[in-house]
């Protein structure tokens, strides 16, 4: 993946507006994915818990607007928590939240920097067509499949739901537009 500098770049990193009153919201929620699959994912206040497991953790995943030259643009960003020293010799990151999953993030030499992994995926308009739910009028759920190799072979997955209020979006769409 072609990285870009951030000194070329003026990030703005939204916070994820999220519902209010969900506190008698179910521990657990099953959603469905691509493929017709469904994922549990824990709750936590009025969004989800950082999926984690003995090796590592979600620690970010959410969306940032970047202004490139005068262009305003959104793009997903990710961070993990490695909880051991594990060294991984692949990260795959796909949005599931559709009937077809959309590959976001194929880093096949990561590489950690204090003890964090992050990445950003590819820079989207508006008016893409993996955006269109920005524009819907209600809460949304977006899923995420992140799939790891470890060099020695060991393989795992876990899957991150981020949920994006209709403020969260219109919050979005305004800075974009």
């Amino acid at each position: 993946m072609c990285r870009t500098s951030l000194s070329a770049l003026s990030i703005l990193t939204l916070p994820v507006l999220l519902c209010s009153g969900c506190a008698s919201s179910p521990p657990q929620v099953s959603i469905p994915i691509a493929g017709g699959q469904t994922v549990s994912l824990a709750r936590q206040g009025s969004g989800f818990k950082q999926a984690e497991n003995d090796r590592l953790a979600i620690s970010g995943a959410g969306l940032q607007t970047v202004n490139l030259n005068g262009n305003n643009y959104f793009r997903w960003a990710f961070s993990i928590r490695p909880k051991q020293a594990a060294e991984l010799s692949m990260i795959r990151i796909e949005d599931v939240t559709d009937p077809a999953p959309l590959l976001l993030v194929n880093d096949v030499a990561p590489q950690q920097d204090g003890g964090k992994w992050t990445e950003n995926a590819g820079l989207m308009e508006l008016s893409s067509t993996n955006a269109g739910w920005l524009s819907e009028p209600n809460r949304t759920v977006r899923v995420f499949r992140f799939t790891f190799n470890e060099p020695e072979g060991r393989s795992y997955v876990l899957y991150q739901g981020v949920l994006y209020s209709p403020a969260a979006k219109e919050a979005i769409r305004a800075v974009v537009r």
